[in-house]
Order: C-alpha cells, then sequence, then structure tokens
C-alpha cells in the first residue's frame, strides 16, 4: 500500500470524521462519501447531544416538583415542549458548524460526497454512477433501531431515538419495549415530563446485562416517579388497539396486554451494512448486519475496515472514535493498541446515573480471581448525606494479591464523572491502599473513592 494512501471512507458520524482527520494528519487522501444524517450522525443528531438535552431538561423539570430540603416548596413549572424542541435543533446546527463541517474542509486532502457508496470491489466504490478508487475502504455507517416487531403499523404510531427528537411535542402516552440504557433513560426522561410510560422489559430486570442490584435500584426511583415498570414481560404481538397502540405477551404465566397512544422501540440495533454490496465482494455480517473484524478492524477482504456502531460491540461514541484513530493507526502500517472490554468505562444517564468500569464481582469471579468487595452507601457519603441524597452506592472490586482494582459500580448523581478516575486506577494498577491513604477534598465526588477503598484495609 502507498505510504500516502487513499482511503474511501462510507459514513459521517463520529467514527468517519475521526478517521479522515486522522489520515489527513498523516498527509494521506480522504473521499468521505455520506447520505442520510448530517455530519455528526446519530449522536449528534439522534443519539448523545438530543437526549442528554432533554434528560437534563427532565432533572430540572423534576427539581422544580420535588425538593430533597423539608423547608423548600416547589411549586411546578410551565414546559414549552415546542420551544424545547427549537432550541435543541439550533444547538444541533451550532455544534454541526462548530465541529464538523468547517474542520472537514479545512482538512487538506479530504474531499465530502453526499450520496448513498456501494462497493464495487475491494477498494472501488460508486456513488451516483461515480466510480471511485483508492487504496482501502471504510464502513462506518453506524447503526440504527430494529424497528421489525412494529413494520406493520402505521409509521405515526412507532418512535425510535431517530424519530423521537424529530417532532414538536412528546406523546401524552408511551409503550417503551426494552430495558436496556436508551430504553430506560428516555422512559424516565419522558415520564418527569408527564408523559404516561410503560416500560416493558422481557429480562426481571432493567440494565440486564449487568447485576440485577443495579436494576433494582433503578426500579424503586422509577416506580416513585410514577413510570409503570413492567419485567419479566414476553412480548408476543404489537397491534393497533386501545389508545393507539397495544402490546401482548404474557407475564407470569397469565395473558396480559398493555395500552398506549404510540409504541417506542429500544430492545435492539442493526448495523447499516444494507446496500453496500457486500455479499458480492464476500465481506461477512451477522445475521443482525454488523460487520465482523479482526483485531486491526480488517472484514474478512483485507482492504475492507469496518469501525463504529456498524460492529455491534459497544456502541458508544467514544469507543468508535478510539476504533477509528486505531484502524488508521494500522493503515499506515503502526501499531495498533487493542481496546480492551474491560477497560472502557460507561454510564448510563439516568437519575441517578449508573457507571461501570472492569469486571463486576461475577464476572471476575468467573475469570478466576476472587475478588473481595467494598461498598459505600450514599447515605454514609457526605457530599451527598450533606444534602439529603439517600438512593444509590459506590461499589469497588479488588484482587486481594496485588491489592488492586479490577472493576467497579456506582448508582448516583455525577457518577459518570466519578468512573473516568476509577478507569484510572484500575488500568495503572495503582494499590487501593495508596488510594485510601489520600487526601482528598471534602464532599467531593472523588471523596467516595478513597472512603470507599479505605474499607478494604480497615
Amino acid at each position: 500500500m502507498s505510504s500516502h494512501p487513499h482511503l474511501l471512507i462510507l459514513g459521517g458520524g463520529s467514527a468517519a470524521v475521526t478517521a479522515a482527520r486522522e489520515v489527513a494528519d498523516r498527509g494521506g487522501r480522504v473521499t468521505l462519501i455520506h447520505e442520510g444524517l448530517p455530519l455528526g450522525g446519530c449522536c449528534l443528531h439522534v443519539g448523545c447531544v438530543p437526549s442528554k438535552y432533554w434528560i437534563r431538561a427532565a432533572e430540572q423539570v423534576h427539581a422544580c416538583q420535588q425538593s430533597l430540603f423539608p423547608g423548600l416548596h416547589p411549586k411546578g413549572v410551565d414546559v414549552d415542549q415546542p420551544n424545547l424542541f427549537s432550541d435543541l435543533h439550533e444547538t444541533i446546527r451550532e455544534l454541526r458548524e462548530r465541529n464538523y463541517e468547517p474542520m472537514l474542509n479545512q482538512l487538506e486532502g479530504v474531499e465530502m460526497i453526499r450520496g448513498w457508496g456501494r462497493i464495487v470491489d475491494e477498494t472501488t466504490v460508486e456513488v451516483d454512477g461515480q466510480t471511485i478508487s483508492g487504496d482501502a475502504i471504510l464502513i462506518a455507517t453506524g447503526s440504527r433501531t430494529d424497528l421489525s416487531p412494529a413494520v406493520h403499523l402505521p409509521s405515526e404510531l412507532v418512535l425510535s431515538n431517530e424519530k423521537l427528537f424529530n417532532q414538536e411535542k412528546l406523546p401524552e402516552s408511551v409503550l417503551m419495549i426494552g430495558g436496556g440504557y436508551i430504553a430506560i433513560e428516555l422512559a424516565q426522561m419522558m415520564t418527569r415530563f408527564g408523559v404516561e410510560v410503560t416500560t416493558l422489559q422481557r429480562s426481571a430486570h432493567v440494565l440486564s446485562s449487568q447485576p440485577a442490584y443495579l436494576g433494582q435500584e433503578l426500579a424503586e426511583v422509577f416506580e416513585e416517579e410514577g413510570m409503570n415498570l413492567i419485567c419479566g414481560f414476553d412480548s408476543k404481538e404489537i397491534r393497533v388497539g386501545g389508545k393507539g397502540v397495544e402490546a401482548v405477551g404474557s407475564l407470569n404465566g397469565e395473558e396480559r396486554v398493555f395500552t398506549a397512544n404510540k409504541v417506542m422501540l429500544a430492545r435492539g440495533r442493526l448495523g447499516n451494512t444494507d446496500g453496500l454490496g457486500l455479499d458480492a465482494i464476500g465481506v461477512q455480517t451477522n445475521p443482525h448486519g454488523f460487520l465482523q473484524v479482526n483485531d486491526r478492524f480488517q472484514t474478512s477482504c483485507p482492504t475492507i475496515y469496518g469501525v463504529g456502531d456498524v460492529l455491534g460491540g459497544h456502541m458508544l461514541v467514544y469507543t468508535a472514535s478510539a476504533e477509528a484513530e486505531r484502524m488508521v493507526a494500522g493503515l499506515f502500517g503502526e501499531d495498533v493498541q487493542q481496546i480492551s472490554d474491560h477497560s472502557v468505562p460507561w454510564v448510563v444517564f439516568t437519575d441517578p446515573q449508573v457507571a461501570g468500569i472492569g469486571w463486576s464481582a461475577e464476572e471476575a469471579r468467573d475469570q478466576g480471581i476472587e475478588v473481595e468487595e467494598a461498598e459505600l452507601p450514599v447515605s454514609r457519603w457526605p457530599r451527598f448525606s450533606t444534602i439529603n441524597e439517600t438512593r444509590g452506592f459506590l461499589k469497588m472490586f479488588r484482587d486481594p494479591e496485588s491489592d488492586t482494582l479490577v472493576g467497579a459500580r456506582a448508582v448516583c448523581p455525577e457518577a459518570g464523572d466519578l468512573i473516568s478516575e476509577l478507569a484510572l486506577i484500575q488500568e495503572h494498577r495503582l494499590s487501593l491502599k495508596t488510594i485510601a491513604d489520600r487526601v482528598v477534598p471534602y464532599l467531593t465526588l472523588n471523596e467516595g473513592i478513597q472512603r470507599c477503598a479505605a474499607k478494604f484495609h480497615q
């Protein structure tokens, strides 16, 4: 391959833009081909940015209705939903124009083409009748909600994260299908805005890939706030009926029917690989359309790469960018540093937030590590106990042989701001005795880490 390769990129989200910048910085050429969402992709337009905007707005609504302090008596809030949606769309436009379009236009060697690209051979893409050849192809086309359970319904009755933020008003009632992070973040947000939400989860608790105690802690919060949370529901059919749509299934062996104005699907995602022409050139995908790649992000065709949500792995914007950086390093013959699942911190932006790093205690024991656990309840965490906050905890899991952190889980306000320090402690294998002996400011988030670590050495 040329020392200054020409990379053809399919996609316009964070992974695609990061790859384009990395190639240009090394003196290579890029042709970026994208259609559908504008530059910035899912995260900017229908994912991270709009969801966190509405989640934070919902927190303010909640604060205007509830108080942790007995001497404060909230009197409610007037909500102008069309104005919120308008402001959100303006915020997205400003972010796109500030962080994406000008940056790419200023990069030497980068050409952008709008259109749907189709791969015709190992190094060639066709777009709107134009054939473009390069040295390699990167697929960074992302993912989308699996709408197949409701494909037979009128489209106006069906919501997804892609559709939720492109309207002027939230629905009056929603059936939320799913209990993963997207589902519960948006379900709580809508509940706080007065939407009647029924969340239907197939597993025994929400966040089913994590230990049950996380989902159980959240379930109490959701139910107190008025959400109808149904776990263990085996959905059989979603149909028109009742207020608009009905979900029919079994719960504890009995048939149940739940109804709402609209249904929102958040139970599964599909890789955006259909229509790319992959079958014709032998590039493999799994049954959900996600690419299969090696540790250098190469598909079964060595000149065709994949990064980001189209791989179906973490599906996080920050891992997508990290994968793009590593993929380009490999393209230029540099060493590729692997991203370990064990090292990726994650956050669920519910209230309280949920965050984690590394293994849970159960996962560590599956790896043969007889971990010790320490827990600091929020009620014993000065930052929170002084403001009457009682819900949540920090759990840390220690390898007693090395006195190092193998994982942590937190449920507390701003847990996402806590998890990066825990990730550094784990990554650099710092002794938890060292962490316990630190001097940290009183009434801070990080004081919780020090106090929890100290429990291992009492």
